[in-house]
């Protein structure tokens, strides 16, 4: 147990040191957020399915997952974005952003699930963890 403890903080780390790299890389605005998001919401759908396949041991996928994945996703940057295009009287703006969040966030989450599914090995449980 101490070891899944380890690979969610080592994780941890590295996708918020990750988040923040493209954070200075990129002007840090809703959309880039956008982007962290949705590339994050792929990637732990295909993550959970080739766990599922491989046999990938618990301690790296909850350190891949909930670590790396959770560090470098961030709900509540998503969230202080949309009331910051609310309180610029950006309407329309800000209901785009939060309907293409959501919206892109599960059509990719699917398109990682579908993705990893694919190859060898057992069939993955259909529920997905972070």
């Amino acid at each position: 147990m101490a070891k899944h403890y380890l690979a969610v903080m080592v994780g941890g780390a590295l996708g918020s040191l990750a988040r923040y790299g493209v954070s200075a890389w990129i002007a840090a605005d809703p959309w880039q957020v956008l982007g962290i998001n949705w590339l994050g919401c792929f990637l732990l759908g295909f993550l959970n399915a080739r766990a599922a396949r491989t046999g990938m041991p618990e301690w790296v996928r909850v350190g891949l997952g909930t670590g790396v994945l959770g560090g470098f996703t961030t709900f509540s940057t998503f969230s202080v974005g949309a009331v910051n295009l609310l309180h610029a009287d950006r309407y329309a703006e800000m209901a785009l952003y939060v309907a293409a969040s959501l919206a892109g966030g599960v059509l990719l989450a699917w398109a990682g699930l579908a993705l990893g599914r694919r190859g060898g090995g057992a069939e993955p449980a259909r529920e997905v963890t972070s």
